[in-house]
This record gives C-alpha cells, structure tokens and sequence, in this order.
C-alpha cells in the first residue's frame, strides 16, 4: 500500500474549511478571515495550475514583500502541489537571478510593491518566465525589455472558486527551497520536503497547544526559514498572524500590547537591541504566554531580563539549522534553575520528538558526556539535502548507524556540542568559518571569494568583526593586500552583490598578509588586529611579520 504523502498546506487548508470566518492574518493594517485568505489562495493555485501542465514538477519564484498577495503566495504555490523558492526585494539582483537559475523556476508572483525589484530581475533572465502580478491592472512599461517573460495581470488571473478546492493529489516533494550563504560564492538551496516541514509543524502544534484565540508575531523575511514556523503552526492551529510592520521590527513592544499577542517568535537579537534601549521593563508584555527564540544562541543574561517583561510566559530556547527543517531540539528556560544560571548561553536541549542527535569526535566516535565535539542530528526533520548538488549532500549527509539510534542518515551541523547529563545539549560554537549575523548564516568563505573577485586578489581573509559582550557577531571585516582598485570601490561594489548583513563594515589592505607555521592566513592575528585596532584602517603590517 503506498504511504500517503504529507502535506505543509494541509493544516490551511483544513482549517480554512472548519473555520471559515476566524481571523487568519493580520497585514497592512486589515485583518483577513481565514475564508478572505483561501479566496486569495485561490487564485494564485489555479492561475499556476491553468498555466503548467504539471505543477508538481515545478517551483515557482516569490518576489514579494510583507503584502497579502506575499503569504497568499505561499500558500497558493503549495496547494497547487508546486514547491516554492522565496526571494527577497532587499538581496540584490544578481543574487535573486542566482536562486531562480539554481532553482530552475518556472513562474513568480510578484506583489505591487516589488515592482522595482521585479524590473531589474526580469529584463536580466533570460529564460521565459510566467510572471503572476495578481495586484497590477496595467502592465509596467519596463515589460516591453523583458518580452521574453508571460505575465498575468489582476485581471487575467483565474477566478477565486474556493468551494471546489482541494488538497493536491500529487504535490511535488519538496515544499521550498531556501538558498544560504555557500563557501563557493554561490548560493546553496536547501530542499526541505513537505514531509519534513510537515513533521515539524505538528510536533510544535503537539508541544504549545495554539488555538483559534491565540495571536502569532511574524517577523521573518520568507528567506529566513524561521517564517515558515510563524506562517504553518499558526495557520494550521486555526490561530491569527500578525505581520509585524516593518517600521516597528526593531521596537514591536506597543504592536504586541495592542493586540494583546500570545505568541512571541524571533531571533535573541531583537531581544538584545529592545534591551539595548531599555525597553524590557517588567510586565511590559503581559498578554505573552510563550516566547520562543530561535536562529542564534540565547544569551542567559537576556532570558533573564526577558522574564520579568513578559511575566505571564513560559521563555523556551529553540535549536536547528536549515537543513535539518527550521528546529530540531528545544529548552525550556526556567529562572529558578541554578544549573543553568552560570552559563553564558541558554542550553539547545533536548531534540523534538522522533529526532536524534549525537556528539562525535573527529572519527565518528560517540564523546563522553561532557567532552565537547561536532554535533549531527538524526531523523524525519533531515532536508533531502543541497538542490542539484550531490557532492555537497554526500559531504553533509553520511549514512551511519549508532547503537541504540533509530536513524540511519545523519546531518553534520558544523556546531560544537556537549551533553550535560542534567540539561541536555549545550551549544558550544561553531567548528568552521560559518557565522550568524542578525541571525542569518553566513559563511566567510563566500564574502572572500566575491572580495577576491571584485579585488582582483587572492590574498583576502574575512573575520568577524565587531563582537558583542555576549561573543555574538554584529558584523564583518575583510583584509587583503595587493587589490587592484580601491578598498573604497570593492567595498561599494560588494553592496551590489551580497545582501547587507554579509558587507562587511570595511575593507583593509595590508602590506602584508599574515600567515601561520601551515602557509595557510593567520586568521587569528587579524581577529587580534580588529580587537587592536577597533576595526579602522591601519597602515602598518602586522608585529613581526
């Protein structure tokens, strides 16, 4: 008998059916039933559906930002059985035009407020695209440079039929795409199936218990893969979405208190900058009745103060990399618990039920409680793997067998970990040149290699620079010698090609780049130089180089 597939837009759309007049999101200023969304849902599915002959061979492309149209985007692709590829208004074009080519998209929305964005993009590709504009009644004039594209006006999307309806009967396996920073300079996609999102959304549901009363904050770009908890365990519990404006992102405290939000979803950093101003006073947020944290590691400090701000909710520490699907270990944070009040990070815990994980050395073996080696992460919640890249799976996805452990196929994170006995997985950094920044991943190797690029230079080495009390990196700074145009022009030119949180803060040129007893850049002597010099540009070269 073959297994039934698991479905991400399931949890919608079964909702929209039982509650059709429940609150389901909250943008731009108005509130949308959750029977309004589908009529939005529906159009985007059947216009894809009407224009591919098999949608569950196909990705489409979203360049939309924080509009109805953008979660209805989301959702419409899926229900048509057609996996989705976020891109993002703010990356710049050649980055986008890397993640349709990757991806091999077929079709993109676009939402009215993207249009800048979508002209540079489409007069760029060269591939014929189908190009869903579902809010614009006239066809911008820039089309006529990109007429290679189809585009569907408001007017000539499908008509908005919910009643018939249906959850796909064969869906494309994987649900989206999602492209992270990659050491070639490339962007790499992470094919995360609908089985895997699905399996994390129910254990989440299972473990909160949200219901059609309860208000979710939404702060993530469609890029970060935290949104897809935000859009799916809220949606499919029958709960509301709050799209958090994007003037308020940084200081949402009076948004929450407004509507009285139950749900608190974001990275510790938005935490630290609202402290920061001394924003967490106590009972602040007291219609909180979770707050959960995830993308970087929670400083105790903060979970400290957030308590007392939001007395009435339970403060929970949530773990996972892209590829192992948004979370994959959780802890919950307590204030009386003395085992954890001398550490510097909240502990990552315990993994989600059905997931596994393990502490290996260098060979694989299994450490003793308490030593510290790489974390790997074991079950349901794996990633397919790397879109279109078979070499870079097999290098991050071993197939091995543990004693005692049900998974066969393990994802190595790159993390330092160690096991408490009491408290589970401690979080104890990274093994590689791979940081978070405003909680996104970033991997160095790929900021050096665009800098080699624009520098004309292969002496280049990139650290991270500057750091917070806490360890936790607020930005880059990249070192070279023997450019062939100015640090001034390479740094404006990277602007152009890498997103804003992976431009480093400056570019240096050294007369001479330091190296160690292995020939290879000595980076700590230039995370030493940042410190010295407190990032600025320096004339000389390195003591005793």
């Amino acid at each position: 008998m073959k297994k039934e597939q698991k479905l991400l837009i399931a949890g919608f759309f079964n909702t929209a059916k039982a509650q059709p007049n429940s609150n389901a999101l909250w943008v731009d200023e108005q509130v949308y039933t959750y029977a309004e969304l589908l009529l939005r849902v529906a159009r985007i599915t059947r216009t894809l559906a009407r224009e591919n002959k098999d949608c569950s061979r196909q990705r489409c492309a979203l360049l939309v930002d924080r509009s109805i149209t953008a979660y209805a985007s989301v959702l419409g692709t899926l229900l048509a059985g057609m996996a989705y590829v976020p891109l993002n208004t703010k990356f710049p074009v050649q980055r986008n035009l890397r993640m349709v080519e990757l991806s091999a998209s077929t079709s993109i929305v676009v939402d009215e407020r993207s249009m800048d964005a979508a002209k540079e993009l489409l007069q760029a590709y060269p591939e014929p695209l189908t190009v869903l504009m579902p809010e614009t009644e006239t066809l911008p004039t820039w089309a006529a440079s990109a007429s290679q594209h189809t585009y569907i006006l408001k007017r000539q999307m499908a008509e908005a039929d919910a009643a018939s309806l249906s959850l796909p009967v064969r869906a494309n396996p994987v649900a989206y795409i999602l492209f992270t920073s990659g050491s070639t300079g490339l962007p790499k996609g992470v094919a995360v199936t609908n089985e895997n999102a699905a399996t994390y959304v129910a254990s989440i549901i299972e473990r909160y218990q949200p219901g059609q009363g309860d208000r979710f904050t939404q702060f993530f770009d469609f890029t970060f893969d935290l949104s897809v908890h935000d859009i799916f365990v809220c949606l499919s519990a029958g709960a509301c979405l709050y799209s958090v404006p994007a003037k308020l992102m940084m200081m949402p405290l009076k948004f929450v208190q407004q509507h009285e939000l139950t749900h608190w979803f974001s990275v510790p950093s938005l935490a630290a900058c609202l402290k920061r101003y001394n924003a967490l006073r106590p009972g602040v947020l007291p219609s909180l009745k979770y707050s959960l944290f995830c993308g970087e590691a929670l400083p105790t400090s903060l979970a400290q103060d957030w308590q007392p701000a939001a007395p009435n909710s339970i403060i929970e520490n949530l773990y996972g990399p892209t590829e192992a699907t948004i979370a994959f270990t959780v802890h919950p944070y307590q204030a009386s618990d003395q085992r954890i009040a001398g550490l510097p990070v909240v502990p990552i815990g315990q993994p989600l039920p059905g997931q596994e994980t393990m502490v290996l050395d260098e060979h694989f073996n299994p450490v003793a409680d308490g030593e510290i080696g790489e974390l790997y992460l074991g079950g349901s919640q794996l990633a397919q793997g790397y879109w279109e890249n078979t070499e870079l799976t097999r290098q991050r996805f071993l197939n091995m067998h543990f004693e005692g452990k049900l998974a066969q196929r393990w994802y190595r994170t790159g993390d330092l970990a160690c096991v408490d006995a009491e408290v589970g997985l401690l979080y104890c950094g990274r093994i590689d040149n791979q940081v978070k920044i405003r909680g996104y991943r970033v991997e160095v190797q790929e900021v050096e290699a665009v800098i080699r690029r624009l520098g004309g230079s292969d002496l280049v080495a990139v650290v991270p620079w500057p750091l917070a009390a806490d360890g936790s990196v607020q930005g880059l700074l990249a070192y070279g010698c023997g450019f062939t145009v100015s640090s001034r022009d390479i740094l404006k030119a990277c602007t152009l090609h890498l997103p804003a949180y992976m431009v480093p803060q400056d570019v240096i040129e050294l007369r001479k780049m330091p190296f160690n007893s292995n020939g290879k850049i000595d980076y700590p002597a230039l995370q030493k130089l940042a410190k010295e010099s407190d990032g600025r540009q320096v004339e000389t070269i390195l003591p005793g180089v």
